[in-house]
């Protein structure tokens, strides 16, 4: 009987015990929150959409496709640190030299301009886009 009250005190306590060392304290410092929007609410933000710069190199005469660009949009409406997800090879790089140069509206969270994360589609038909390619 002895060994199974110490066990029981032991399980009452330990529990009690645990969740006090688990929990957060008061004065930790909370991250700044990350908030992710829809291609299509950046959308609506978008002011300036920068043209496709087409190189000057032998291409196939007719290259289409869609590039999908991930990135940070700045408090400022600036695009930061843009990443290529998908899209063809050939069209990667003009398409990601085009969306840097985007420019945005800031997202406003309760009223103040907030950083977010987004994409961008970019659809390329290079007889369009590029007539002279």
């Amino acid at each position: 009987m002895r060994a199974s009250s110490v066990l029981f005190i032991l399980f009452a306590i330990l529990p009690s015990t645990t969740s006090a060392q688990t929990q957060p304290k008061s004065h930790a410092v909370r991250p700044e929150i990350e908030l992710n929007i829809s291609s299509g609410v950046a959308e609506k933000l978008l002011i300036h959409k920068a043209e496709l710069q087409c190189p000057k190199i032998a291409m196939p005469p007719r290259i289409t496709g869609t590039v999908v660009v991930a990135f940070t949009l700045d408090r400022g409406g600036n695009v930061r640190n843009p990443t290529v997800i998908s899209g063809p090879a050939l069209l990667r790089k003009p398409v990601l030299d085009a969306v840097r140069q985007y420019k945005y509206k800031p997202y406003l969270l309760n009223g103040k301009a907030v950083e977010v994360e987004t994409t961008v589609s970019v659809a390329v038909d290079t007889a369009r886009d590029c007539p002279n390619w």
